[in-house]
């Protein structure tokens, strides 16, 4: 399978909020490096974190990432 590039708005989203790493990662129950590597690429979240990111910024799973 051929890896495809992935967008993410999850950082536009929490500074939209006014919100730090530490409150995003609280409310969805992981580290603040887990979401700063999130939001730099570094990683991808699971489908489960993905749905609880969803959840918190009250956005649908495509809104928060986008293959290129």
């Amino acid at each position: 399978m051929i890896p495809m590039p992935v967008v993410n708005n999850l950082r536009k989203f929490r500074e939209n909020m006014d919100l730090k790493q530490s409150d995003v990662s609280t409310a969805v129950m992981t580290s603040p490096n887990t979401i700063s590597r999130y939001e730099i690429g570094k990683q991808c979240p699971t489908l489960e974190m993905a749905l609880r990111l969803s959840d918190y910024y009250g956005k649908t799973v495509n809104e928060l990432f986008q293959i290129k």
